[in-house]
């Protein structure tokens, strides 16, 4: 098999379409990806003109984004998969949904590429799943298709490979992993997908959501057959995330908020025993409930490894307006590592430092029940990091997207041992200590990370497109802001 192919730009986005085959005849799947390539190209314009819509946080082009199905480093490129929608920025997004990809020299930089999946005839979408470096250092991606009528069809997990060397087309194939097949039991919840690949030991194994904790393991090196080997306690909600970390096994699920436990799985007895009650990955995606699509954060996480040794977890996050072009985007990397007290600590990768431009410092601040703009420092693209020593104070914190009269923004208020973000709050065990928070807005995504990476929220806000302002306060009584540092950010595009 050969390829040739054509370069088509859209604005400042590069798309690569390639034929394949004998005649330059396109084989079905790069017809129905040359359809999706159509309807993004055609939406492009209007979703162009949002300004609303971030510059430094990956995203399609436009229309609709979901799961980040997968991740890994690959022949000095990392790449990202991830649920596309050709169809929609917002309304019926359930059908038509294939995987998007995208690659990065830097983690920072992403270059948007061709789609590799799209559903065939007879297929509602193509669901989420996992990407794995198999033992020959060759890539394999695992996905759930998903016929069009559930109440009669069970999802499959399938895999697919990639044909060329630059992973730009990739060929589908069965697994073997469906009701009553491979030891799946024949009662499976229809809606099982989101097949997790992970390794312990010279073992590889697999999991899923809607399945009770189900357990499956490869049969070769090839990951092409699989078992079904038992079942472990704790796997639920979706995206169920179990890979390995500083000798333990980290398991991240999708619940409403994120989610993780830390544990020791047994690759010979099939048991997962988990040692923490479940703790809050992120704070933004709601209560115990699914919240409104406006209320979202982050959710659909991947996890894997860099050449270096790091585990960096990548996330989608949701709640943005549809009608829009566009909807969603992914969260910026961030770097795993467990504490002393097997807390999962996330930091922001290094790398996005290449993007800070104009730097503006303050340092020993004095507040005393007031509150007070940050002369020469705004904007609606930035990095802030902030750190503030409590004093007799109420309450203190920072605004960001701010009037100039400093009224209206969005707040991040410490007070009571809750620090309330946008109105999401976040329990925090700090005491007298000083309060550090490491912030990065884009348009209407804002990532906070506080007291060095133990607690992390992720929030869609809209403000007023004049609210361009940095404001610190304190609330009955006084605090000190030790320091301050805020950098414009520029477009990755």
């Amino acid at each position: 098999m050969f390829q040739n192919g054509i370069r088509a730009t859209l604005g400042l986005l590069t798309i690569s379409i390639t034929f394949l085959g004998c005649g330059h005849v396109k084989d079905p799947e790069q017809e129905r990806i040359d359809r999706a390539v159509a309807a993004i190209e055609a939406a492009v314009p209007k979703a162009a003109k949002d300004p609303t819509r971030p510059v430094y946080h990956f995203r399609p082009p436009a229309l609709w984004m979901n799961d980040v199905c997968g991740g890994f480093h690959y022949r000095d490129y990392y790449h990202v998969f991830y649920q596309q929608g050709p169809l929609s920025d917002g309304h019926n997004r359930g059908r038509g949904i294939g995987w998007g990809h995208a690659r990065s020299r830097d983690l920072v930089h992403w270059e948007y590429l061709r789609p590799i999946l799209m559903p065939p005839e007879g297929a509602r979408l193509e669901a989420s799943g996992s990407a794995f470096i198999r033992k020959d250092g060759s890539p394999i991606l695992f996905f759930a298709h998903t016929p069009m009528d559930l109440s009669k069809n069970k999802r499959e997990q399938w895999a697919a490979e990639p044909v060329d060397e630059d992973l730009m087309v990739w060929r589908r194939f069965d697994i073997g992993l469906a009701a009553g097949k491979s030891g799946i039991p024949e009662d499976v919840r229809a809606n099982w997908a989101d097949m997790f690949v992970f390794q312990v030991g010279d073992g590889v194994f697999a999991t899923f959501k809607e399945t009770d904790g189900l357990i499956c393991q490869a049969q070769n090196d090839r990951l092409t057959t699989w078992q079904a080997v038992g079942k472990v306690e704790g796997v639920d909600g979706e995206c169920p995330n179990l890979f390995s970390l500083d000798g333990r096994q980290v398991l991240i699920r999708s619940t409403y908020p994120i989610s993780y436990l830390i544990g020791e799985f047994d690759p010979e007895a099939i048991t997962l025993d988990l040692k923490t009650e479940p703790r809050v990955l992120d704070y933004g995606y709601g209560g115990e409930e699914m919240p409104s699509p406006l209320q979202r954060g982050i959710y659909g996480t991947t996890v894997f490894t860099d050449p270096t040794g790091r585990t960096i977890l990548l996330g989608w996050v949701s709640g943005f307006k549809p009608d829009r072009g566009w909807n969603g985007c992914m969260s910026l990397p961030r770097l795993l590592s467990l504490d002393q007290e097997d807390r999962l600590i996330q930091t922001p990768a290094p790398e996005l430092a290449q993007l800070r431009g104009q730097h503006l410092k303050v340092e020993n601040l004095s507040l005393a029940d007031e509150l007070k703009l940050v002369e020469g420092a705004g904007g609606d693209a930035l990095e802030i990091k902030a750190e503030f020593v409590p004093g007799d104070a109420a309450a203190f914190g920072l605004k960001v997207r701010c009037s100039r009269d400093g009224r209206n923004g969005i707040s991040l208020r410490y007070g009571d041992g809750t620090l309330n973000v946008a109105g999401t709050e976040v329990p925090l065990e700090n005491g007298s200590r000083t309060l550090k928070v490491h912030l990065f807005l884009d348009k209407s995504v804002l990532e906070v990370f506080v007291d060095e990476g133990r607690s992390a929220v992720t929030r869609v806000n809209y403000a007023p497109a004049e609210d361009l302002g940095i404001a610190v306060f304190a609330e009955n009584g006084g605090a000190e802001l030790k320091s301050l540092d805020v950098w414009t950010m520029n477009s990755i595009w």
